[in-house]
């Protein structure tokens, strides 16, 4: 990035962006720098250990000591040291590296495995007795293209992804110089960050996994279809995309359209930038692009393979009411919003607290679309009672992509959304009703009744009062015409 707005180039979409060290994406590390990490990564006791497998002297600082193992990894025109009693192999030294770095991993063979782990550095740990031994399901996927296993690491928290990540990469402060800041309470890595930024996109396959632009300055059918994307790492709004400032993009020599805003201007909290679609661009084989910007802040760059999802398909992506809240859950937080509290009334009770009003209304036109809600729908981690119409609100995200509540203006994902059992079940019953019936008066025991002069013959049993126990039984109904 920087003022220069320097470019990157890329080649094969299947391997790696390739291109002379200054300016190439490199997928993957070559495994001389790798074995070079883990021998600085190891103390003088762990290489004097490799020394004596490979039967070298053991004399010495600890970097000449890496340098006498290095000179068995160099180039082969390097004459190598006199073995003692045998002759090895590069492979067999490379194994004698890879095994001493294994039992690093080991509590107690090691001051890292004995030494304790802060909160604050490492708040997503795993249980400890996961790290008695190396395992290949401790995966570490950073985008600073790193494999080794620090101290500091951040592990994502989606059940299917479990990656791990350096903190220093992807932790960043808000302001160069502001120091390292607070590690959060939730993480998700990048791919599964860009998965939620648009579910309208089903992820089929990462061809460039996330590369990591820092501010050095380095440059719809059934069909797949080839997208770029780009997230800033400290962004508030983590499930969106986020391109930075001045972005150009071409690709094998074409010129990619990347955001809408002008090149200047910041994206705000209620802004959402888009992915470009490039097959048209793209082609079978070696392919290049050359990414610019200007922008001092980090950001992460890749590349999937998608297919665009339907409004349908993105409905059916919602747990069913059933899988989703309870009722009792639903009809608990309704009682704490009217102000009800306790489950039942303590008649001992010596409190002199009394409830102004015995009811509050409650107004059942989604606030987007102001027609009466017809699938009620809400984001769980949302504490207000009111909800929206789940597919009205699906199909207006479709364009928008901002997955954030219309009531409280919190942004979530998609797999945030529920089904409200409590306020469904309402609307349910009301859905023989005129439009005119938008308002229902609820008590603090849960208790509803249509607000204002209505039929009421329209409604189930001609019951114009439906205390908690009715409104379960109508659940349970509706969950059965449901199936």
């Amino acid at each position: 990035m920087g003022s220069g707005g320097m470019e990157e180039e890329a080649t094969p979409w299947s391997n790696c962006f390739g291109g002379d060290e200054s300016t190439s994406l490199t997928l993957a590390w070559s495994e001389e720098k790798e074995n070079q990490e883990k021998l600085t990564y190891f103390r003088i006791k762990e290489l004097k250990d490799v020394l004596t497998q490979l039967g070298l002297a053991k004399q010495g600082k600890k970097q000449e000591l890496m340098d006498r193992i290095l000179a068995l990894l160099g180039d082969n025109q390097v004459p190598k040291p006199v073995w003692g009693r045998r002759n090895m192999s590069t492979d067999v030294v490379v194994k004698i590296i890879e095994d001493t770095y294994r039992k690093m991993q080991i509590p107690g063979t090691t001051d890292l495995a004995s030494r304790k782990l802060s909160g604050s550095e490492f708040s997503h740990a795993k249980p400890k007795e996961e790290f008695d031994s190396y395992k290949p399901e401790i995966k570490v996927r950073c985008p600073c293209g790193k494999s080794l296993i620090t101290e500091s690491m951040i592990q994502c928290e989606d059940n299917r992804c479990r990656a791990w990540q350096h903190i220093d990469c992807v932790i960043i402060p808000e302001k160069p110089g502001d120091g390292t800041p607070e590690v959060p309470s939730h993480f998700y890595c990048e791919l599964c960050r860009i998965n939620r930024a648009d579910p309208f996109w089903m992820t089929m396959k990462h061809v460039l996994f996330p590369v990591k632009l820092s501010s050095s300055g380095l440059a719809d059918d059934c069909t797949a279809s080839m997208q770029v994307w780009s997230l800033l790492l400290n962004d508030k709004v983590p499930f969106r995309m986020h391109w930075p400032q001045l972005t150009e993009l071409h690709v094998n020599g074409v010129s990619v359209r990347v955001v809408a805003r002008p090149g200047l201007q910041l994206l705000g909290i209620n802004g959402r930038d888009d992915g470009p679609v490039i097959s048209t661009c793209s082609m079978e084989g070696v392919n290049k692009i050359v990414l610019s910007r200007n922008d001092a802040r980090v950001f992460c760059f890749g590349i999937r393979l998608v297919k665009r999802r339907t409004v349908q398909q993105v409905l059916n992506l919602v747990p069913k009411e059933a899988n989703g809240e309870q009722f009792q859950e639903a009809l608990a937080r309704v009682r704490r919003c009217v102000g009800g509290g306790a489950e039942a009334e303590n008649a001992d009770s010596d409190s002199d607290i009394e409830l102004v009003a015995d009811s509050v209304t409650v107004n059942l036109r989604c606030p987007m679309t102001g027609s009466r809600i017809r699938v009620a729908g809400r984001f769980k981690p949302c504490a207000h009672m009111k909800g929206f119409d789940l597919e009205a609100f699906v199909e207006l995200n479709r364009r928008s992509r901002k997955w954030q509540c219309p009531i409280c203006l919190k942004n979530y994902a998609l797999e945030n959304i529920i089904i409200d059992p409590y306020f469904n079940c309402i609307t349910f019953m009301l859905q023989n009703c005129g439009e005119d019936v938008t308002e229902i008066d609820v008590k603090p025991d849960g208790s509803w009744r249509v607000k204002g002069e209505v039929e009421y013959r329209d409604l189930p049993d001609g019951i114009c009062l439906m205390v908690p126990s009715q409104i379960m039984w109508m659940y349970k109904q509706s969950l059965i015409l449901a199936i």
